[in-house]
């Protein structure tokens, strides 16, 4: 298995720098000597920190705070029915009982919502609000009397949605000619450890560690993608298959 190819000209400002420093974060967890990149490194580092200083100068957005105000407030709302359906379990009245005990359950299936990444916890909070709106759930709802927080759940997720991909859009808007040329540095710098990487692969010298990590960018390529081709508005087929990044000419192992 090899690292797929990532074409970054598909990127917003937003995802491109999101998507770089998950790679950075992942390669210092493993450690540079691990994966033998570490010739590789000095290049991407130097170029990543040309690209991260005039991006954070590009992006102090009036979005953050407005995105971070929605985020507590619906967090509020999905420990307020948590608590509520805790609460009534408790309770003497048994169809109150049984109706708190199946929405708890939808609840434990999805998770603690708050200790989850913004992006998480948006597409898992429209999962759980269209299930507990749905016809098998929606009666128990009624029953615990949680319909208005649910509402008001949905309402804040909406929010936090809207206001970050209006954030997006606000940095596609602030685009110029000089990020562009630090991106593309970025991007060289990134396929020369992915070639480095791939080469090891071909000759069979990858190691279990090597290998779990290129698992795991995989991973972090088809998030992107799919929520690339989810924003394009093709959710209703599947994204083109990504090749592999091959070795570049004369790639010393």
């Amino acid at each position: 298995m090899k690292i797929l190819r990532v074409v970054f000209s598909r990127f917003r400002n937003y995802d491109h720098y999101q998507f770089i420093t998950e790679f950075i974060t992942r390669i210092n967890k493993a450690t540079p000597a691990t994966l033998n990149i570490e010739s590789k490194m000095p290049e991407f580092n130097a170029a990543f920190a040309e690209m991260d200083t005039v991006y954070k100068k590009n992006n102090s957005s009036d979005f953050t705070p407005l995105i971070n105000g929605a985020d507590v407030k619906r967090d509020r709302y999905w420990s307020a029915i948590f608590m509520r359906l805790r609460a009534t379990i408790m309770g003497p009245d048994e169809a109150e009982v049984e109706a708190a005990e199946k929405l708890k359950a939808l609840f434990d299936l999805h998770g603690n919502v708050r200790t989850m990444p913004l992006k998480g916890e948006s597409a898992v909070l429209t999962n759980l609000i269209q299930a507990m709106e749905s016809r098998d759930y929606g009666g128990y709802c009624m029953t615990v009397g949680i319909n208005n927080w649910v509402t008001a759940l949905k309402t804040e997720n909406l929010t936090v949605q809207d206001l970050t991909e209006q954030r997006r859009q606000e940095s596609v808007d602030q685009d110029n000619e000089e990020y562009k040329l630090l991106r593309e540095a970025v991007d060289t710098a990134y396929e020369k450890i992915v070639s480095r990487i791939n080469a090891l692969v071909e000759l069979e010298m990858a190691t279990p560690e090597i290998e779990n990590f290129i698992q795991l960018t995989n991973n972090q390529i088809n998030d992107y993608e799919n929520e690339l081709a989810a924003r394009q508005g093709r959710t209703d087929s599947e994204p083109e298959e990504a090749e592999p990044i091959p070795p570049t000419s004369g790639e010393e192992v």
